[in-house]
């Protein structure tokens, strides 16, 4: 596998969280991150009030904030026109 760079995982933990609130351990499983790294992503996105932390239960949940939802259709354009062929 390759290894992905840092802007590419935030982006991939922003649209699984697109879809509502996840746990650690689920949000780990769907975006390929070693449940140990997770809190350094977590922890970068929230510094960037890209994304929320609240306890649920007896645990953590991520959820994506206004911000984070602007920052991730951002980056879907500019990756959009990156990758997309010429015409």
């Amino acid at each position: 596998m390759k290894n992905r760079d840092t802007t590419v995982i935030c982006w991939e933990l922003l649209r699984a969280l697109a879809s509502g609130p996840q746990i650690p351990s689920r949000l780990a499983r769907v975006t390929n991150i070693p449940y140990d790294r997770l809190p350094d992503y977590m922890g970068l996105l929230a510094a960037g009030g890209l994304v929320r932390v609240e306890p649920v239960g007896g645990h953590e949940e991520y959820s994506i904030t206004t911000r984070g939802m602007e920052a991730l259709s951002h980056l879907d354009f500019a990756l959009k026109l990156l990758f997309s062929e010429k015409r």
